[in-house]
């Protein structure tokens, strides 16, 4: 009796084995912890990693970004990193990202660095109205050299892969808009950040919604406008609801984006496959990157111009001063912000300034854009 215990012990045993092995193949939530797959490539491991990002399996973030440099990647590696992309939130959303990366939630991470306002205070500072950019090129070199010579600590906590901005968005509205006179009464949309304050400043009335929601807003008129880079006429269809005319405002929003990898992540890779990712990343950034607002600002401006009459209007050198004087206290309270964290604000904002003067000189094109 006790034997047939035995054998049945061993059967049930064997049973949970079987099931088990199978466990350990079945997919599971992406963390740091499982950078490592089980296959190999010519003896050697391969390494699977998880990007998220939160634009749509669609966009060109995506399809050409996303997917292009994790192609770019596996080829420079000869195949031993594979990049799983995850669009649409599918991870994180998008203001949880960067965490998301720290804590092994992905691996890499893409987002917008203003929609955790304060989390970022140094590189935040390339963002406040005032600070001009006339074109995406200017506004990545200039990101990109800041983190290289100020070495910010807010970056400390995740390997850095890449920052990029969109350099200017503009302004667009249903009616003509050449001064800040023209904005008092208005309600202008804006993602977030300093480009708010900026509107309130000048007289208009900021309504802070995400982009998702602004085509909806402006159809019921609870929107008079937006400051926002054109290729939202394409990508979010606002060429069918505004921008009967835009206005060019360079100096009241920049936005930047990072892709970053979680810090364990990066050191548990070896060296040799560092390297790779590092050589293959720096050539397609130079390629891809600084231009990409550009493009896609034009082929939002193009869209809009198929369906509708679109006036342009670009202020004088006299006119954008009425803009931009009012704008000076908001750099006099960021400073003191960047005092309150134990940073050298007068010294950040000085910097970030001159960093935007040597890339504006380098890449003068003003909203190269619109033709």
């Amino acid at each position: 009796m006790l034997k047939k215990h035995y054998k049945v012990l061993s059967l049930l045993l064997s049973m949970l084995m079987v099931v088990g092995l199978f466990a350990g193949c079945s997919p599971a939530a992406p963390t740091n912890e499982g950078v490592e797959s089980s296959g190999e490539t010519g003896g050697e491991k391969i390494y699977e990693l998880s990007l998220a990002h939160f634009w749509p399996a669609s966009h060109i973030m995506e399809t050409e970004i996303a997917q292009g440099w994790a192609q770019a990647v596996f080829e420079a590696t000869n195949g031993r990193v594979k990049i799983n992309t995850y669009p649409g939130e599918t991870l994180t959303k998008a203001a949880e990202v960067y965490e998301g990366v720290v804590q092994g939630v992905a691996d890499i991470g893409i987002s917008v660095y203003a929609y955790t306002r304060g989390r970022f205070p140094v590189l935040e500072t390339l963002l406040l109205p005032g600070i001009s950019f006339y074109n995406s090129e200017a506004a990545s070199w200039a990101a990109m050299e800041a983190i290289e010579i100020l070495d910010p600590e807010e970056l400390k906590d995740v390997h850095h892969i890449w920052t990029w901005g969109s350099g200017p968005a503009d302004l667009l509205s249903k009616k003509p808009i050449r001064t800040p006179a023209d904005l008092k009464g208005l309600q202008i949309g804006a993602t977030a950040g300093p480009r708010a304050d900026a509107l309130e400043i000048l007289g208009a009335a900021p309504v802070i919604s995400p982009l998702s929601e602004w085509y909806e807003a402006l159809s019921r008129g609870v929107m008079d406008g937006g400051v926002i880079p054109l290729e939202s006429l394409l990508g979010f269809r606002l060429a069918e609801v505004t921008a009967d005319y835009i206005t060019l405002t360079p100096f009241l929003y920049n936005q930047l984006f990072f892709n970053v990898m979680n810090k364990e992540t990066w050191e548990s890779l070896p060296a040799d496959i560092q390297e790779a990712i590092t050589a293959a990343t720096e050539e397609f950034y130079a390629e891809k990157m600084p231009t990409l607002w550009n493009r896609i600002n034009k082929e939002g401006l193009e869209y809009g111009r198929s369906i509708k009459d679109i006036e342009i209007i670009k202020l004088t050198e006299e006119e954008t001063k009425l803009w931009v004087e009012p704008l000076k206290p908001i750099h006099d309270e960021y400073v003191a912000f960047l005092n309150s964290r134990g940073l050298p604000g007068e010294e950040i904002l000085e910097q970030m300034k001159a960093l935007a003067q040597k890339y504006g000189e380098l890449y003068p094109d003003f909203a190269p854009y619109v033709n």
